[in-house]
């Protein structure tokens, strides 16, 4: 087993990667030990996920959908505070690397995995961007999807949604990775740091999100 960032050996590393973290509610969705190393984990979780999720939007969106963090604890958020966004550059590395880990998620159940992610020298961009902060700042979309204290009904049951992930092709093959927060969608290109393609996507589409295309058609 290789790091997928930094490519090193991690047969030794006992971190078990929830990509999208704990404190925005995801107890499901996570990579077994070794996929990602224990010092690329403790990176991200330091330099890149704390300073998203410390950011005074993120703080009140949690505090008011009452999530915790994986302690159990939960933000606070003052009253006379602005609820700025989180630094751009840095949420697009960390929408960078909750994408690459996805684009891992759904492909843990094909042979050797391991070696065809951490030898594609394509992801190598990434890699280099989200881990290592090298490279100009690659571009994302946002918008709102729904509120942030939205109700679904389906049959009987009535739920929320605190977020929601997708990977997706462009005609030109090229893949983005959408994931909604809170309500709130982002759209990133892992195959280029540009977004024309989505916007072709998405007038092609009528403007419907990537999480609800195959209604479109």
């Amino acid at each position: 087993m290789r790091c997928i960032f930094c490519k090193s050996s991690s047969d030794s590393s006992k971190s078990v990667e929830h990509f999208i973290p704990e404190s925005l509610g995801n107890t499901k969705h996570f990579l077994p030990s070794g996929v990602v190393c224990d010092i690329c984990n403790n990176y991200f979780a330091r330099k890149v996920e704390k300073q998203v999720l410390d950011s005074p939007m993120m703080r009140l969106l949690r505090s008011e959908r009452a999530v915790p963090n994986k302690r159990g604890r939960f933000p606070s958020f003052g009253s006379a505070e602005a609820p700025d966004l989180p630094d751009y550059r840095l949420m697009s590395r960390f929408l960078v690397k909750v994408g690459l880990e996805a684009l891992v998620f759904r492909t843990l159940s094909v042979p050797d995995w391991n070696t065809e992610i951490v030898d594609k020298s394509e992801l190598d961009p990434l890699r280099d961007y989200t881990r290592f902060d090298r490279g100009d700042t690659r571009p994302f979309a946002y918008r709102t999807l729904y509120p942030v204290n939205a109700v679904f009904q389906e049959g009987s049951m009535h739920y929320e949604i605190l977020h929601e992930f997708d990977l997706f092709f462009t005609d030109a093959m090229e893949l983005y990775f959408a994931i909604a927060i809170f309500g709130v969608e982002f759209v990133v290109n892992l195959g280029g740091p540009h977004l024309e393609g989505y916007q072709k996507w998405l007038e092609q589409h009528n403007y419907v999100s990537p999480f609800y295309r195959n209604a479109f058609t």
